[in-house]
């Protein structure tokens, strides 16, 4: 089994119902799930979740997914989308709590260059096309060779070196975008060495177990008015006993023979106790969970036009628009024609579950539909309008209808951040350089809402102040001004990446040669 492709295990588990081969797809891909997941969420525990969160939808899903070539890449999005909505649900909790909005401080890692690419590298990855995210997966994630990776892809093996070169320098231009600047040959080094790290011991087991646990109770809770009800008798619950002892022998055996594997498997034992309990947690508050996966889109633009720090922090901001109300469970992505609604929230919390399933046409029906019935929703324009910036932007009028949507968001509530901070980041696509900077300059000087913000008042400020500096260096030619801007980011957040050598490039520009070096020995000018 180890030799079949991902699209025969799946195959094998949706026809044949084989939890071997969904046990070995977990196996298979656990590792880079979970480091996804970390890297989004920042917080051990809820990556578990989200990795949980992962497998049970690749279960629920596995007829629809047989014909993809590239699994890998379909478990990233759903990663990326689970992570968000973990993130917000979070923030809710904390929010009722009267806690603090603050997240906690990334892990520091052992290499200060991955520490500044990591939270960065999956909002860059989800801007790839899909094509080019699959390349960078399967050759630096899945660590397979070129041949095997052009086998995956359809491709010659040259034909599939020039696609992973071509989407590495891609996400090269994406993430110097994000201020982190890094070499072909360095950001190769850290994804080859950083990207994939080993899950915690006993998470694949316990992720093959809820999810196949959860996919069955889904499936005989569909099939219930058409067959008759399926039970499980004793000699089955014997036989999945049976199967998980002899596992759980094979693995001592194997302990027998490795010191290492002895040592995980005593820390396994450790840890039973804590982790069954976490995953009756677990799969009580999945039954609801996987059901609300809406209004992704605001978070998902954000995600990838900024820092994955600052996105969770407007996503934090936006708390404020959100209700406490379950989302309407919606079954319309699979319909040919939706049914009707009766009212705006219900159409625009099914928006958001179009969206999950990649159907923006019927999202931007129902969105269509939800304003039409609440003209005063802001949530809706701001969903709309991060539908049209960023998945429909060349048959929908793209920017422009963005840019209108945020406009009438902010009329709603004209001290949103997440609308400011959008609309002056789209307004330089359209040219309108002048209003970008008169937003940013509301953003910083005006009654903006800063109270939910995560990082809090003075990083979202320093954030504001680097892009309009930008938009005074690369479009006014204003190097004075952007001078003054990088001098007022650098002082609200010292550690703000390319600020230094930005400002040092406008000294250069006017003639400041001391001081452009002075800024060049903290960052080196790019040649």
């Amino acid at each position: 089994m180890n030799d079949s492709s991902d699209a025969q295990l799946l195959r094998a588990y949706a026809e044949q119902h084989s939890e071997a081969a969904f046990r070995e797809l977990v196996r298979r891909h656990v590792d880079f799930v979970h480091s996804a997941a970390l890297r989004m969420v920042c917080d051990p525990h809820l990556a578990q979740d989200v990795a949980q969160g992962v497998f049970l939808a690749l279960a629920r899903q596995a007829d629809t997914l047989t014909e993809h070539a590239v699994l890998v890449g379909w478990l990233h999005r759903t990663a990326q989308y689970l992570a968000a909505q973990t993130v917000r649900t979070d923030v809710r909790r904390r929010q009722r709590e009267q806690e603090a909005a603050a997240m906690n401080a990334l892990p520091a890692a052992p290499e200060a260059s991955w520490d500044e690419l990591a939270p960065h590298l999956d909002a860059a990855l989800g801007e790839l096309s899909d094509t080019d995210r699959d390349a960078v997966l399967l050759r630096y994630f899945e660590q397979q060779s070129a041949r095997e990776m052009a086998a995956r892809l359809g491709l010659s093996e040259e034909a599939a070196q020039k696609r992973v070169s071509r989407a590495v320098e891609r996400l090269r231009e994406l993430l110097a975008q994000r201020k982190v600047s890094l070499g072909a040959s360095g950001l190769v080094g850290l994804l080859t060495a950083n990207g994939v790290q080993a899950a915690p011991a006993g998470l694949a087991v316990s992720l093959s177990s809820a999810a196949l646990t959860r996919a069955t109770v889904s499936t005989v809770t569909a099939t219930a008015s058409t067959a008759p009800a399926l039970t499980m008798t004793t000699l089955q619950k014997a036989c999945v006993v049976a199967t998980l002892a002899a596992l759980a022998g094979a693995g001592l055996h194997q302990a027998q023979q490795n010191a290492k594997l002895r040592e995980q498997v005593a820390t396994l034992h450790q840890q039973q106790v804590p982790l069954a309990e976490q995953i009756r947690q677990l799969e009580a508050q999945l039954a609801g969970a996987t059901n609300r996966l809406v209004a992704l889109i605001a978070e998902n633009e954000r995600l990838s036009a900024n820092s994955q720090q600052r996105e969770i922090l407007r996503l934090r901001g936006e708390i404020g628009l959100l209700r406490n109300q379950p989302a309407t469970v919606s079954n319309a992505a699979n319909q040919t024609k939706q049914p009707p609604l009766n009212s705006a929230r219900a159409y625009y919390d099914r928006a958001g579950d179009h969206y999950i399933h990649h159907d923006y046409e019927a999202q931007l029906e129902d969105l269509d539909k939800a304003i039409e019935l609440d003209p005063n929703m802001a949530e809706a324009y701001f969903m709309r309008g991060n539908l049209y910036a960023s998945n429909l932007p060349a048959r929908r009028g793209g920017h422009e209808r963005a840019i209108a949507d945020y406009t009438r968001c902010l009329e709603i509530k004209p001290n949103d951040a997440g609308a400011r901070w959008n609309r002056a980041t789209y307004y330089p696509y359209m040219r309108r350089y002048d209003d970008a900077i008169a937003d940013w300059t509301t953003y910083i000087e005006g009654d903006t809402d800063f109270s939910l913000q995560g990082e809090g008042k003075a990083k979202s400020l320093a954030g504001a102040h680097f892009y309009r500096a930008r938009v005074y260096q690369s479009h006014k030619k204003d190097y004075s001004k952007a001078i003054a801007d990088y001098t007022a980011a650098l002082a609200l957040d010292p550690q703000i990446q390319g600020a230094h050598r930005l400002r040092g490039e406008c000294y250069e520009k006017l003639g400041e040669v001391a001081k452009a070096q002075l800024d060049f020995a903290i960052e080196p000018k790019r040649e």
